[in-house]
């Protein structure tokens, strides 16, 4: 999506314009990591696997045309779109599974991002250093964890519950309302709501 472009000159009752557009090309290059173990001990299993990524992306050609390039594709549209394919990311996974009783636990580890603030707008000019630097987000690097445990109470019904965020770890705190969400936190890879926390009753037939 473009930014908004002055459409007054077109005398159709419309201020201003943005588009869709198929307008750039980019190269992302990275690194796939998979590494698990498994361990059976009597009717006991264990189990831990790590999983995590490096990425690196780069624009490599806007197509912009004639179009202002500010607006058609501004520092803030770059800057979302990099984190998009954030630096790296990693989960070590632990699992142990009994006949009637399992559990796993899952730590993940989010890499920092850098955003722009709705504020970059102010500047006389959007995709200047000083725009940049004053309207810049940075979104520490963060670790999660999830827990969960199930058992069954027969063939057919099993009893879970668990946790996404057990430690209730928040992105870094904005010092403004700019952001993508009008609140304290863009919309970054582990999320903005904190913990959660859940049971259910699980009937297979």
């Amino acid at each position: 999506m473009t930014g908004n472009f002055d459409a007054s000159s077109f005398n159709i009752g419309v201020a201003d314009a943005q588009f869709f557009a198929n307008g750039l090309d980019t190269e992302t290059t990275g690194v796939d990591i998979v590494l698990s173990w498994r361990k059976f001990v009597g009717e006991n299993r264990l189990s831990a696997s790590l999983v995590g990524n490096f990425n690196s992306m780069e624009v490599k050609n806007v197509k912009n045309r004639n179009l202002d390039l500010g607006t058609f594709w501004g520092a803030r549209d770059e800057y979302f779109l990099l984190a998009s394919a954030p630096d790296n990311k990693f989960s070590l996974n632990l699992g142990y599974e009994a006949p009637r009783f399992d559990a796993s636990l899952t730590v993940t580890r989010f890499s920092d991002v850098e955003l722009l603030g709705f504020e970059v707008f102010e500047f006389d000019d959007p995709s200047s250093q000083e725009a940049i630097d004053g309207s810049l987000d940075v979104y520490e690097s963060k670790v999660t964890t999830d827990v969960d445990f199930g058992y069954r109470l027969s063939d057919n019904l099993e009893l879970r519950a668990g946790a996404t965020n057990l430690l209730n770890v928040y992105p870094t705190q904005q010092d403004s309302d700019w952001t993508e969400a009008g609140g304290y936190w863009d919309a970054v890879q582990m999320g903005y709501s904190g913990a959660f926390y859940y049971s259910r009753l699980v009937f297979r037939f």
